[in-house]
């Protein structure tokens, strides 16, 4: 935001303050001040007269000329190039020993003849170029006939004496993209009175246009009408502050319409009202097709953007520009000027799109004051009578969705003060709140009291805010600087946390590798490998690409491409996992996936042992190890079938507490060609780890070892083939009464000899006493009982 001190010191006392005192002023109150600079700068510079204009003997471009700086400095030689110099000019010289933006003026000599000093253009004294005519960039600049020769004040006749802001404007403050209220803000840091000027209405006629709004993206929509206008040059005045801030004059009622934006912060457009098919002016965003834009090409818009119609017509694109059906010509008379507010978002959706951005657009994004639209109006009305010989002005014609409701903050001094650390009085708070245009009604008790906000503050919104406003006013130098009082504490993990990375950990020790893949996934990917559940999983609204658009809730799909990618380059055995935080739209959850690819590389090449269920099955037996759950909490069930994903005869389930926790096996044969992993065997997991990250375990107890010898002793029982040898296991330990130290199956065998619906299983048992030798005689009977509950259990009939 380019501010023009000029035009800021109309509104507000600048007697007394540098342009650095003013930046400084605000860059401690918030609004930094990136820049200071002038609209042009020299020093010994002074009008001249040329008296006379003579070709150079030794150039074809150069002219020796006599310039008459007045009675202070009398006539000097000044060899010139410029081709617009003759005699009679005005023109301003720069003397010797003069310092320009780029040169130093010295005496010299050029092709022989001397010269002292030099006639300057206005881009030789730091004018930028896109405020200068093509005869202005390339000649000299001619004076006007009222020019004084011998004036130094070479900078005030031009119009050129003003010193510029840059301020760097943040989001949360847009109503400082406008000059009153930039005024408002340095009247309230050095606590001097502002004058915003007060306008006047003009209404002469009802005007029949109707305005409207169909979109929510508008909510308020508001004209006049104006007839019988001439446009032609705007006053030097006018040109002077709009190039001070950045824009370049057309006429006089495009840069009404631009200086009224600048001082009110409101963007306004423009409508040759006779080009209208209709009297009147709809806002909608429904519209779907070309438009014409002022600058003469032709854009695409979609239903969204937000268009003014006139009889379902676009006449202009909302908040970004003007069509060229109605634009404002030098044959304009009769004009609709539109004072607007329109939806941030959209607008910035649409220029972002268009590449449309402008001074317009960038207001209506940062968001602008909705209740104006009757002062800006008048004052666009008070100009253009002035400047454009306007006699035929209309009421005002509004369409507002809104109401206009003051915010009222209730707050207190202790607060404020308590939440700045300050000691701030009522009187410095209330005096700092309304310097900043906030009405203030103090509460007799308690220092408690009511900001009103100005509508035009649209950043303020609650307490803390008036805290804020209150200390960039009176200086953050007020806050004492004192350490704050903390406990110290000892950051730790959660129970959660430190299992999760133990079995992170394991993992790593045992040979794996870890890997991080993307957590998002395309639509053709998200139903791959959902062993575990299939519940409706998240969508990105804006995703950057298809392949990242689904918020994933399993991981083996992309453990599996990590895989594949390895095969294809030769790296033909993987140990991969990945723990990862699952989230659908009915459950969150902490995951684990294993994929283990080729051979175990125990011995490295010397040993090659070809991955297989018992490998997977020996991670997760260790997982519980490690967490201390005993295998009497969790089974492994056989995995009838998942579509084609893992092997039917392959592959089990993993119940923990009566729950599937997960699935791990061989991947299908269907699949392995499908994700391209050769003839390799691959082996997957995965695992919810949540109930196992929660669940409760006993305290680890250690006890001695037994110094009596072990007795072991093998039982085959032939049972129905639907016997689980978990369950027979179970039935052996239980009747053991601490005798039993372990039993395992070492054999089962179905075939000759053994009934077709039956099974052969083969069991070792462990027998052993802590405090004696066990003889025959007790390990006998306690085979008895064995076979006793064995037989009343499973119906199990011993095998000789």
């Amino acid at each position: 935001m380019l501010v023009s001190l000029k035009t800021v010191s109309k509104l507000v006392d600048l007697e007394g303050l540098s342009p650095k005192q003013i930046a400084d002023g605000l860059t401690f109150a918030g609004v930094e001040v990136e820049e200071i600079y002038s609209l042009a700068s020299g020093t010994n510079l002074v009008i001249g007269q040329i008296l006379d204009c003579e070709p150079h003997p030794d150039s074809d471009h150069l002219h020796i000329l006599k310039v008459d700086l007045g009675t202070k400095y009398g006539v000097e030689q000044i060899v010139c190039g410029a081709p617009n110099a003759r005699k009679g000019l005005k023109v301003i010289v720069a003397r010797v020993g003069a310092k320009l933006p780029e040169i130093e003026i010295k005496p010299s000599k050029i092709r022989g003849v001397e010269s002292f000093g030099m006639c300057c253009s206005l881009l030789e004294l730091g004018v930028d170029h896109k405020f200068l005519s093509e005869n202005q960039t390339k000649g000299i600049e001619e004076l006007p006939e009222n020019a004084v020769v011998g004036d130094e004040n070479v900078f005030a006749l031009l119009g050129l004496d003003d010193t510029v802001l840059n301020l760097k404007i943040l989001a949360n403050r847009p109503d400082l993209l406008s000059i009153n209220n930039v005024a408002r803000e340095i009247g309230a840091i050095f606590d001097r009175k502002v004058n915003i000027p007060e306008v006047s209405e003009y209404n002469e006629f009802e005007t029949e246009f109707k305005v409207g709004s169909l979109t929510d993206k508008c909510s308020q929509f508001a004209i006049k009408e104006i007839t019988n206008i001439k446009i032609h040059e705007s006053p030097l005045w006018l040109k002077e502050a709009l190039m001070a801030m950045g824009i370049r004059s057309i006429n006089n009622i495009v840069d009404i319409g631009n200086y009224v934006m600048l001082m009110t912060g409101q963007p306004l457009h423009m409508y040759d009202a006779d080009k209208l098919p209709k009297n009147e002016l709809i806002a909608r965003s429904d519209f779907e097709g070309n438009f014409i834009a002022l600058d003469g090409n032709s854009y695409e818009l979609i239903p969204g953007d937000i268009v003014i119609s006139s009889k379902q017509i676009p006449q202009c694109l909302g908040g970004v520009m003007g069509g060229k059906n109605c634009e404002v010509d030098t044959q304009t008379t009769h004009i609709v000027i539109e004072s607007a507010s329109f939806d941030g978002t959209t607008i910035r959706h649409t220029s972002n799109r268009l590449g449309l951005g402008s001074e317009s657009s960038s207001r209506f994004v940062k968001g602008t004051n909705h209740f104006q639209a009757d002062y800006v109006l008048n004052y666009a009305t008070e100009l253009i009578k002035s400047l454009c010989n306007g006699s035929g002005f209309s009421n005002i014609k509004e369409y507002q969705k809104e109401e206009a409701q003051s915010l009222k903050i209730s707050s207190s001094i202790e607060r404020i003060n308590n939440r700045l650390g300050t000691n701030f009085t009522a009187k410095e708070i209330k005096s700092a709140l309304e310097r900043l245009n906030f009405k203030i009604m103090m509460n007799s008790k308690g220092g408690n009291f009511i900001a009103v906000v100005p509508s035009f503050r649209l950043d303020i919104t609650c307490d803390a805010d008036l805290s804020e406003e209150v200390i960039r006013l009176l200086g953050y130098d007020n806050v004492k600087s004192v350490l704050p009082c903390l406990d110290t504490k000892v950051g730790m993990l959660t129970l959660k946390q430190r299992r999760l990375r133990e079995i992170r950990y394991f993992l790593l020790n045992n040979g794996l590798d870890e890997c991080v893949t993307y957590s998002l996934v395309s639509r053709k990917e998200i139903n791959k490998f959902n062993l575990l559940n299939n519940e409706e999983h998240y969508e990105i609204i804006n995703p950057l690409t298809d392949d990242r658009v689904c918020f994933r809730t399993h991981i083996l799909n992309s453990l599996l491409k990590v895989c594949s990618y390895n095969v294809n380059r030769q790296n033909k055995d993987l140990a991969l996992f990945e723990t990862s935080h699952m989230q659908n739209k009915a459950s969150r959850s902490e995951h684990l996936a294993v994929c283990l690819v080729g051979n175990s590389l125990d011995r490295g090449i010397m040993q090659k042992i070809p991955y297989d269920f018992y490998h997977m099955k020996g991670i997760v037996d260790g997982i519980f190890t490690l967490l201390g759950i005993e295998q009497s909490r969790y089974r492994y069930e056989k995995l009838d079938s998942h579509l084609e994903e893992m092997h039917p005869g392959k592959s089990a389930k993993i119940i923990f507490q009566n729950q599937t926790i997960g699935v791990m096996g061989e991947l299908h044969p269907y699949a392995v060609s499908d994700y391209d992993l050769g003839k390799n065997s691959v082996i997957i997991l995965e695992m919810n780890l949540d109930p196992l990250l929660d669940s409760k375990v006993s305290t680890v107890k250690a006890e001695a070892i037994s110094k009596f010898p072990t007795i072991e002793r093998d039982l085959a029982f032939v049972v129905s083939r639907d016997v689980q040898a978990r369950d027979i296991i179970k039935v052996i330990k239980k009747t053991g009464q601490g005798m039993i130290k372990d039993a395992q199956v070492f054999d089962v065998y179905m075939g000759k000899g053994i009934d077709e619906n039956k099974k052969s299983m083969a069991i070792k048992i462990y027998y052993s006493s802590n405090d004696h030798t066990l003889v025959d005689k007790e390990v006998i009977e306690l085979e008895t009982k064995i076979k006793y509950e064995l037989l009343k259990n499973f119906k199990a009939e011993l095998r000789i």
